[in-house]
């Protein structure tokens, strides 16, 4: 991300903070944290973004916008998978858990 279009006012800098906070958490498989600050900081580059006459700033913030939003979709659909995979097959993690202390004894 480039970070001279963004370092102009408090919104551009609040956005950019947010959002290298989620690619940080993002790194770290921390997806729901991300997700959360990918949102958080996509809302405030479309302020930015309201805010904006330039046309070629316009379209820098609609480039940025859309591949935060594709990352933030992507690791929803994760979240969502996993989640109904958790509903599937729920208790597996007890039993193993249960199973592996019996063969410890």
């Amino acid at each position: 991300m480039a970070k001279s279009g963004l370092r102009q006012d408090p919104q551009s800098t609040a956005a950019a903070t947010v959002l290298k906070r989620a690619v940080e958490l993002d790194s770290e498989s921390r997806y729901p944290q991300a997700l959360v600050c990918y949102q958080e900081g996509i809302d405030l580059l479309l302020q930015v973004l309201k805010g904006t006459k330039d046309n070629t700033k316009r379209c820098n913030l609609r480039e940025k916008i859309s591949k935060y939003m594709d990352r933030a979709e992507n690791i929803k659909k994760y979240l969502d998978q996993e989640k109904e995979e958790a509903k599937e097959t729920p208790g597996i993690s007890l039993r193993f858990c249960c199973e592996s202390k019996h063969l410890r004894s």
